[in-house]
């Protein structure tokens, strides 16, 4: 079983990001669920991504962001 610990410093900016442009488009509510998906997102999508980089060499490793790990997927 593999414990992936989120990165501090990607939830903080990546969330504050996801947040202003929720707000942008969608008020509270849009800023309240963005950064919500993308805590999610940086939270589960390391788990997913580790057997394809298994299969690359890279056993235990992952990134930090929700860009590396929709496109390593």
């Amino acid at each position: 079983l593999t414990v992936i610990v989120p990165g501090l410093v990607p939830h903080f900016f990546c969330g504050a990001t996801a947040g202003v442009y929720g707000n942008a488009t969608g008020g509270v509510r849009g800023a309240v669920a963005g950064s919500f998906v993308n805590g999610l997102l940086l939270s589960f999508l390391p788990a997913c991504l580790l057997p394809v980089l298994g299969t690359l060499g890279f056993e235990g490793t992952t990134f930090g962001d929700t860009d590396f790990g929709i496109i390593g997927i």
